[in-house]
């Protein structure tokens, strides 16, 4: 089988391994957020009536410090456990994207030959749906793995007012640049058309392949 083929099989394994793991780890880091939740409600409930409490000196003040404290104590370091585990995930993320430079150059390739070969036009087609599909795919995770590094950095820096934590903490539990039912429609015009990639790379059409990209049997 040619290497391209091989290198195509990879990319689509390692984009299946990547969402897998970047889903274990944006699990676990909710469960983390779900743990300070109630901190977060309690200094909300402040800006409301104190009852007989009004009274007593800076308490509503006192008591919002002590909370901004406990919030951020735990969450910090809450997320910065995950923000790790994400930072680690993009090294992969990195070579994926490697990986569809080298297709596309390969596609590139193909497409200087068409003029002299017109029944490589289809393979060509079907690569570049391919690649095109998975570089979507791949921005809606860059996407959102910046969005998570600026929550961090604002949140580590502990200065930010709680309404603006809250709705960091919202928009970190959503995902919105991820659409899942996107994605899954992507990834499976990936696999419908490199299944036809594989039929021509494997002699199965009555595409002729240039002489360095024709089958190797090993």
């Amino acid at each position: 089988m040619s290497r391209e083929i091989d290198l195509l099989e990879e990319l689509r394994d390692g984009i299946d391994t990547f969402v897998e793991r970047w889903a274990k780890i944006q699990r676990n880091s909710v469960k983390s957020i779900q743990a300070v939740t109630n901190t977060i409600v309690q200094i909300e409930h402040l800006d409301g009536p104190l009852g007989n409490l009004e009274d007593f000196q800076n308490i509503r003040e006192n008591t919002r410090g002590k909370l901004l404290v406990h919030l951020f104590d735990k969450l910090v370091p809450a997320l910065e456990t995950s923000i790790k585990e994400f930072t680690k995930l993009m090294s992969m993320f990195a070579a994926l994207k490697q990986k569809v430079t080298t297709l596309q150059t390969f596609t590139e390739s193909l497409r200087g030959s068409i003029h002299e070969r017109p029944d490589l036009e289809d393979l060509v087609g079907f690569l570049d749906v391919i690649l095109m599909s998975i570089r979507e795919v791949l921005a809606m995770f860059e996407s959102e793995f910046l969005v998570k590094i600026t929550i961090f950095r604002d949140l580590e820096e502990g200065t930010i007012d709680i309404g603006v934590v809250s709705n960091y903490l919202t928009v970190w539990t959503a995902e919105p640049n991820i659409e899942h039912i996107l994605m899954e429609k992507l990834l499976k015009d990936v696999d419908e058309h490199m299944e036809a990639v594989r039929d021509v790379f494997e002699g199965k059409t009555g595409v002729r392949l240039p002489d360095m990209y024709r089958k190797v049997s090993y």
